[in-house]
């Protein structure tokens, strides 16, 4: 009987770490104009600080940090603020199928992103907190964590994130 209840207590233990931890989510516009702004408030009165664009080349724009009521909050570089929901999509490398995850190490893991200039590699793309369960669908080469899409691709140095099984 003992048994069972240590046994109960260790799985609820792991489902609430599993289900507290936060899931890697690429968010972009649907709107038809291509791009929705990013308000300081979740209001039409908040002040417009940054843009929130389309897909491009198979990739989202922002980073998703949640929601409230009909707004959605995101970050898009450096900047964070809200967004009409109505209107975004949402993009992710983690299907939950059991296969090992990608989960962020550091305490604000860098994502990257492909860059297309000559003379840098990759480009700053956001940040999500230690925990983030990024992926369980990637690939990986001697230094980064690669997550795909259709055309570019984002990166995560091996240093800041773990596979955990």
């Amino acid at each position: 009987m003992m048994k069972r209840f240590f046994t109960f207590i260790a799985l609820a233990m792991l489902c609430s770490t599993l289900c507290a931890q936060q899931v890697f989510t690429v968010v972009y516009a649907t709107s038809d104009d291509g791009f929705l702004n990013v308000r300081t408030q979740p209001s039409m009165k908040g002040k417009v600080i940054e843009k929130l664009w389309a897909f491009s080349h198979g990739l989202g724009t922002g980073i998703y940090r949640g929601e409230q009521g009909n707004w959605t909050r995101v970050s898009v570089g450096d900047v964070a603020g809200w967004v009409y929901t109505k209107y975004v999509g949402k993009q992710t490398w983690y299907k939950g199928n059991g296969k090992p995850r990608l989960v962020a190490k550091a305490d604000f893991t860098t994502i990257y992103r492909e860059s297309m200039a000559d003379d840098e590699e990759h480009y700053f793309f956001g940040k999500v907190p230690r925990g983030t369960i990024l992926a369980d669908d990637f690939d990986q080469d001697e230094t980064y964590y690669i997550l795909k899409t259709v055309h570019d691709f984002l990166f995560i140095r091996k240093q800041d994130a773990e596979v955990v099984r």
